[in-house]
């Protein structure tokens, strides 16, 4: 059955979200903003209540080998479940010895809360009804049990494009879903995806697109997809009239995407996307070096409005990894990954501003992906200003816009 939903907030709560137990002790306590400690005796609490509701909905599900049991009060929360995950359902209450349980109750009388317990390997959400945490909470634990066995955890899409592979990194709201949605690529995953000594795989089975502003014209394969999700009854619209409007559906209504869980090629793109609302960046840039560890661990970019509750214009922000709030480790763990692989496979690496031109007007949607089809098929040119400091040798390149276009 499709489902038209409002929820209340809009977007993420992160002010809500708390870790807890011994194993805190790894995680990047300098990010306040984004890795909040809670006191045990708080988890308790809200744990003893929610464990004592009655669950309709349950289920299980498994990516990247980590388990999970997820418990519901809300029929609707669960087909999101279902869309975006491999989802069993069970007909009895998780026994909490699966990796990780997930209770979700939206019957309490409770300000947002996210509480994440280390330790114990348990989730509680309450006091929000937006889709879009659950699926954050699965990818915080994925980018918090990830590197432990050198693999990364991505916050970005993955396609294949002439029988190579790319990635775009990106905030919520730089164009991850809609960029990677072009007739001439095949979809592996459009948000969160693990790079490992192996090659890539999908954390997600199906994809959450952002679709304020999108159209059929501009956006073909999105709007197919969701007809052909609507046409099975699988078609999840969220907040349609609010600016963070999204659309859930499976990756099998997606055209020419990769239905299954495999193992793809080490990618030979790379694209950290930056929404630049102050016109500063250029449209694309080549970097090299150690200005690639320092745009992934500074993450520039602008937080779009409705992406978290309280988010109501363009913000300029530092998220590091392209995704801080879902990266809970030191960032150097990530980066080292991050460099230990682009190294190793030589990919390219491109910075791509999804936001404004100088003249402040955003960069129109058919020019971003020409650049990036250049980008991919290498064809550019590009001026490179180099640092020559031994310790940290840095090139960015601008390339040029009249190859390009």
């Amino acid at each position: 059955m499709n489902i038209n939903v409002e929820t209340k907030p809009t977007g993420r709560s992160p002010k809500g979200k708390f870790y807890f137990g011994k194993n805190t002790k790894y995680l990047c306590k300098e990010r306040t903003n984004d890795v909040q400690l809670g006191d045990n005796s708080k988890f308790d609490k809200l744990f003893d209540e929610m464990f004592s509701s009655h669950y309709e909905y349950k289920g299980m599900f498994s990516t990247v080998g980590i388990d999970f049991d997820i418990a519901t009060t809300s029929k609707d929360h669960f087909s999101f479940v279902e869309n975006m995950f491999r989802t069993t359902p069970l007909n009895y209450l998780p026994s909490l010895a699966n990796d990780w349980t997930i209770f979700h109750n939206l019957n309490l009388d409770h300000e947002p809360a996210v509480y994440i317990h280390l330790d114990r390997k348990q989730v509680l959400i309450t006091g929000t009804s937006f889709f879009g945490e659950i699926k954050k909470c699965v990818f915080t634990i994925v980018g918090y049990t990830m590197p432990f066995d050198q693999r990364l955890p991505m916050h970005c899409s993955a396609f294949t494009y002439k029988d190579n592979t790319a990635l775009m990194f990106g905030l919520s709201g730089t164009g991850k879903t809609t960029l990677s949605a072009d007739p001439e690529y095949k979809l592996i995953g459009d948000d969160e995806i693990v790079w490992s000594e192996d090659g890539l795989t999908q954390v997600e089975a199906g994809c959450y697109a952002k679709t304020e502003g999108l159209n059929r014209e501009t956006q073909p394969t999105i709007f197919q997809a969701m007809d052909n999700a609507r046409g099975m009854g699988r078609l999840i619209e969220e907040n349609i009239s609010v600016p963070n409007a999204r659309s859930s559906y499976p990756i099998e209504c997606v055209p020419d995407a990769y239905v299954d869980f495999q193992t793809f090629k080490h990618p030979k793109d790379v694209f950290f996307l930056a929404l630049d609302a102050t016109g500063t960046l250029p449209a694309v840039s080549k970097i090299e070096g150690m200005a690639i560890r320092k745009l992934f661990e500074t993450g520039y970019t602008s937080k779009m409005p409705g992406t978290e509750d309280g988010v109501n214009e363009i913000q300029k922000v530092y998220s590091p990894c392209y995704g801080s709030p879902f990266m809970p480790l030191p960032v150097s763990t990530y980066s080292d990954l991050l460099m230990d692989r682009v190294i190793e496979e030589e990919s390219n690496v491109f910075l791509v501003n999804t936001g404004m031109n100088r003249s402040g007007e955003r960069y129109a949607l058919d020019s971003t992906r020409s650049f990036i089809k250049k980008a991919l098929n290498e064809d550019y040119r590009t001026n490179w200003i180099e640092w020559t400091n031994p310790s940290q040798p840095c090139k960015v390149g601008t390339i040029e816009l009249g190859a390009l276009i």
